[in-house]
């Protein structure tokens, strides 16, 4: 079972200078995500320069979140990192797989087949 830990600010940031152009005042990282829950991802902005293990997106956490429980994760623990930060472990569970066939299941059904 994947695990991915998001880390996002609960309040909005300030944005820098006034000659800069308007930001997000929202920035969440989600790291560990699989490469095809990723692409799901992607109707959402997040920024292109990210490390290898980590996206930053620019929406608000629970947004983040709710989309990540769409795509079948479940929070497993949360914790304060500062005031305005908190961080989420998530998990995703596979389904069980089909048990295969023992060699005595199949002997037996190609023995009712004859």
């Amino acid at each position: 079972m994947p695990y991915v830990i998001v880390s996002g600010n609960l309040n909005p940031t300030k944005n820098g200078a006034a000659s800069q152009p308007p930001s997000s005042p929202w920035k969440v990282g989600i790291s560990g995500l699989k490469a095809c829950d990723l692409e799901d991802l992607k109707r959402f902005t997040y920024e292109p320069h990210s490390d290898v293990h980590t996206v930053t997106f620019r929406h608000h956490p629970v947004v983040l979140l709710n989309a990540l429980e769409v795509l079948g994760y479940r929070v497993v623990s949360s914790f304060y990192v500062s005031p305005d930060n908190c961080v989420w472990t998530m998990r995703k569970d596979f389904p069980e797989p089909c048990p295969e066939p023992s060699d005595e299941e199949e002997s037996d059904s190609a023995a009712e087949l004859d």
